[in-house]
């Protein structure tokens, strides 16, 4: 998830997440909530089929939480697990995860990512 850089994020005390994802336009789509030195937090839609290359962060911990729709994700040794609403992962500090959404798409997830760093040191498989 790219570093969000100072005036992206929403920045509200209060977001309603069903409402921001009912007035977004069809996936993929990303909408910044917050964006800090400290912490990032987008939530995001990916079409089915829709997939994110493997990468780690080397220097943050990665949270996501699964707000509608499924999602199969692989986070450390490889193995795949799918997932509904409701469902909350976290990849370390330099965990390689990637996240692929199924037929059954389309899939809203919330990400957060601790500290919100741009390291040239990331790496993408």
């Amino acid at each position: 998830m790219p570093y969000v850089g100072p005036g992206e994020a929403i920045e509200r005390p209060s977001v309603d997440l069903d409402a921001l994802t009912d007035e977004q336009g069809p996936p993929p789509w990303r909408v910044v909530l917050a964006g800090t030195d400290a912490l990032r937090v987008v939530l995001l839609q990916w079409p089915a089929g829709y997939a994110t290359v493997p990468h780690v962060h080397p220097g943050a911990e990665e949270t996501f939480l699964v707000v509608r729709g499924r999602a199969v994700f692989s986070i450390g040794d490889g193995s795949e697990r799918e997932v509904g609403p409701g469902a909350f992962l976290v990849a370390g500090r330099g965990v390689r995860h990637a996240i692929r959404v199924p037929a059954q798409g389309p899939l809203t997830l919330l990400a957060s990512v601790a500290p919100n760093e741009d390291r040239p040191d990331e790496a993408v498989e």
